[in-house]
């Protein structure tokens, strides 16, 4: 996809439509998430560990989740970045 272009899950009205890949997740305070190289917001996140989350939504809105068992698997969260400072859960983003 090149830069500058909206990713075709940005512009759908159905948000359950099937995930087309999942990559792990390095937090970063200073980096955006990215898929194939261009930084976007994924259209979920997986946890499957049990602690902390601290991400900006894709509207820029910065949010601190505890996660338990009953969080593990796909949780529909539009995140554009994963925060390091905070988070301690094991975080998986799909696209």
């Amino acid at each position: 996809m090149a830069q500058g272009m909206t990713p075709p899950f940005m512009v759908t009205t159905n948000d359950y439509t099937p995930i087309n890949d999942i990559v792990a997740v390095t937090p970063s305070d200073v980096t955006d998430l990215q898929y194939n190289g261009v930084a976007q917001p994924c259209r979920a996140l997986i946890f499957t560990s049990a602690g902390n989350i601290v991400f900006d939504t894709g509207a820029g809105t910065t949010v601190t989740l505890t996660i338990s068992a009953n969080w593990f698997g796909v949780q529909y969260i539009r995140a554009k970045r994963i925060r390091a400072t905070g988070t301690t859960a094991t975080v998986f983003a799909c696209y």
